[in-house]
């Protein structure tokens, strides 16, 4: 039975309403981004201005404009592979420029709706998606918390700048860790884990104020307590942040860089910026399907509106002197677990940072990246969920390969090329599971028959598995191809389908095609009306017969006509014309409307055990024939009938004794006729009852109702009668009538 589950109330995300948590995730994701933004930046070869105007463009003006209420734009590090060598090309001044056009061709996007392609992403690469960034988040925060800083935080390569790997760092910081950085990073994850205590969960006061900020502050008072008490072990600048220092407005304005619109002939700007467009966008995509993915409340972020939103961002943070930017899974990721609730937390985080740059530089660089790194290492962690792994794993390999091809990918080179890794191992996955698993449904049955039921969209990717599927019929057998559900059929399965026309001709292989109506898209199949009284007044007994032939060979292929029951619910509502009237046995396993394919109102159906005949259902028809203007009676009896086996073995039941007794006259015409073979098969003498009880009954309909004889010898309707097959779903109609 279908569960109806009644719509719940929205939950109420209004920006203002929801301050008291987004307040203290936009301080966490500040708190993290000024770190990271200058990495990416210094990485990228450009001024480290560039990575903290990316940040205050993405909370000031990607965050309003965007749909996704928890995704937070900034530098990404999968860019820096793009922007390092496109500057050092270009310049900084002409690669702005790049970045300028970039987000022209962004919103193009947006407007031709390309972010459906996000729709497209195997939820297994973002998922694996989410637990590489993790592992990489760990493995690179390690050397940050023992005081090992010579690679710049937000590095998410393999092979890092001061030669060495992810790995092989953690056996190089050894040498070189700071016992300051150690005890900091120890207390910070203390405090941190102090914090995800159910007992202080409870607390509002824990709830309001965010473990990243106590973690920070505290960190800056124990460095500072090292440096008066303990200064051998406090922590250098080196080991701390180091935002850039502007005194005043003027000072702010020169650290603005602007586009060289002398370029904007160059060849190469165009080049560049369409790589940044795809790549920015890819990476975007990726990014919202995981940040929803993680969203606790399941929220679906509008793509198209997305690359619009990254679009402007792009055209802005180049007129200003920024690095493009991107929606990145790391600090979306804190936003999530700091508990936001709407993109409020991004826009404060843009905020604090155009605050910070202005007013309290100093301050931030106080900051040790030790505490930083402990907040981190936490994000890490939770990222990488065991219960992934295994909910990955049991849901095949299919799914578990393309999630372990992503993570692999990721650790060991990059993001950029980690995600393409990823995407390539989850199309093969596809291609393969398609070859070996195609989208149709295939029915082998009693008689060498095979079905196969084409699905809604059959693309080129069931190509390969339906021509093996159809080389691999054996000869004299029977194939049906029922494409009635198909909405769009590729060419290259159509050309096979029809290709094995001749095949199936040499192979002597009776092939049916069902509702094939071409190729590409396809108009929908007509649903099958019920009967009206115009339909019905233009039918011959002989058509009307002609009518169930044909519904009960569609039986026999496991094939139905398309109908929409509830359309002739109300067909009907207003009268019936039933074209039949059949009577047939009560035996569970012979209802006529299945067996011709029928629909609602298309026959009278009157049943009974043994089909026999008596006052009220010779009544029944004369009513069906001659006032509901059917135009055929069927006696209908079934192989393997109980009543006749009853009849056979002389039966005694209280009121079933009358009722198989009208039974008897055909078993002794059928005993007269084999007296002389005493070797006939009791199975085939109880057959032959039963055919022979079929007959009778048809000439009892004519010798008790003149009625139905006279509309009958007036050619208005027709008597038959026929047998059917319970093994095999065929119904045999008898051509002469012995009486």
């Amino acid at each position: 039975m279908a569960e109806i589950q009644a719509p719940q109330q929205d939950d109420n995300f209004s920006l203002f309403s929801n301050l008291k948590d987004d307040f203290p995730a936009g301080i966490a994701v500040f708190l993290l981004s000024v770190p990271l933004s200058l990495g990416i930046a210094l990485a990228s070869g450009a001024p480290l201005f560039s990575g903290l105007i990316t940040g205050i463009v993405g909370g000031l003006v990607v965050a309003p404009l965007s749909g996704s209420a928890l995704g937070i734009s900034g530098t990404a590090a999968g860019l820096s592979l793009i922007i390092l060598p496109a500057i050092q090309n270009l310049g900084f001044n002409a690669f702005l420029l790049a970045a300028v056009f970039a987000g022209v061709m962004q919103i193009l996007m947006g407007l031709l709706r390309a972010g459906v392609i996000a729709y497209y992403f195997p939820s297994s690469v973002i998922s694996g998606m989410l637990s590489g960034i993790g592992i990489i988040i760990f493995l690179k925060q390690i050397p940050h918390a023992v005081g090992y800083d010579r690679d710049y935080e937000g590095d998410f390569t393999f092979s890092q700048l001061d030669s060495h790997s992810s790995f092989t760092e953690l056996f190089h910081m050894l040498g070189e860790a700071q016992p300051g950085a150690i005890l900091i990073a120890v207390v910070s994850l203390l405090i941190l884990l102090l914090w995800e205590l159910p007992v202080m969960q409870k607390q509002r006061f824990f709830h309001l104020l965010q473990a990243p900020l106590v973690v920070v502050v505290f960190g800056v008072f124990l460095n500072g307590t090292l440096r008066s008490l303990y200064p051998d072990i406090a922590l250098e600048n080196t080991h701390l942040v180091m935002i850039p220092v502007v005194q005043d407005v003027p000072a702010f304005l020169q650290q603005l860089h602007f586009p060289d619109f002398s370029q904007i002939a160059n060849p190469e700007i165009y080049l560049v910026a369409l790589t940044l467009a795809i790549v920015a966008s890819l990476e975007t995509l990726l990014s919202l399907e995981a940040v929803d993915k993680l969203d606790p409340y399941k929220r679906v972020t509008p793509s198209n509106r997305e690359l619009i939103a990254q679009g402007i961002g792009n055209i802005s943070c180049g007129l200003l002197g920024g690095l493009p930017l991107t929606q990145v899974i790391v600090r979306s990721s804190i936003n999530v677990q700091s508990g936001a609730k709407t993109k409020a937390a991004g826009f404060i985080n843009g905020l604090l940072l155009l605050l910070a740059v202005f007013f309290i530089p100093a301050i931030l660089n106080k900051i040790p990246l030790a505490s930083l790194a402990a907040i981190l290492l936490v994000v890490g962690y939770k990222l990488v969920k065991p219960e992934t792994f295994k909910a990955l794993y049991q849901s095949g390999w299919y799914h578990f390969i393309p999630f372990c091809g992503t993570v692999l990918g990721l650790v060991f080179t990059n993001i950029l090329f980690g995600l393409l890794i990823g995407l390539t191992v989850a199309l093969f996955s596809i291609l393969l599971e398609n070859y070996k698993s195609a989208y149709y449904f295939k029915e082998t049955q009693i008689g060498n028959k095979t079905i196969i039921r084409l699905s809604e969209n059959v693309s080129f990717l069931n190509r390969a598995n339906i021509q093996k599927t159809l080389e691999s019929l054996p000869a004299h057998s029977v194939v049906v191809i029922d494409a009635t559900r198909s909405k769009y059929i590729d060419y290259d399965v159509y050309e096979i389908i029809q290709n094995f026309k001749s095949e199936a001709h040499h192979k002597h292989i009776k092939l049916i095609l069902e509702n094939l109506r071409g190729f590409g898209s396809l108009p929908p199949v007509e649903y099958v009306r019920s009967q009206t009284y115009e339909s019905q007044q233009s039918l011959t007994p002989d058509k009307v017969l002609a009518l169930l032939k044909e519904g009960n060979e569609r039986f026999v292929y496991n094939l139905k006509s398309n109908r929409n029951l509830l359309e002739q619910v109300n067909d009907t509502r207003d009268g019936q014309f039933p074209i039949a009237i059949i009577l047939s046995c009560m035996d569970s396993r012979t209802s006529v409307e299945l067996i011709f394919d029928l629909g609602l109102g298309d026959v009278f159906s009157a049943r009974i055990a043994g089909n026999i005949i008596n006052d009220d259902i010779l009544g029944s028809m004369e009513y069906a024939c001659k006032l509901a203007g059917s135009r055929l009676i069927v006696v209908l009896g079934h192989s393997h009938c109980g009543a006749v086996k009853g009849a056979y073995a002389d039966a005694q039941l209280d009121h079933l004794t009358g009722l198989l007794a009208k039974i008897k006259p055909a078993i002794d015409y059928v005993h007269s006729e084999t007296l002389t073979n005493a070797k006939v098969d009791k199975d085939e003498l109880i057959q032959k009852v039963a055919d022979k009880n079929v007959q009778l009954t048809v000439g009892h309909i004519r010798e008790q109702s003149s009625l139905l004889a006279g509309m009958e010898q007036a050619g208005d309707i027709a008597i038959v009668g026929g047998m059917y097959d319970i093994e095999t779903g065929k119904v045999d109609f008898f051509q002469g009538v012995e009486k």
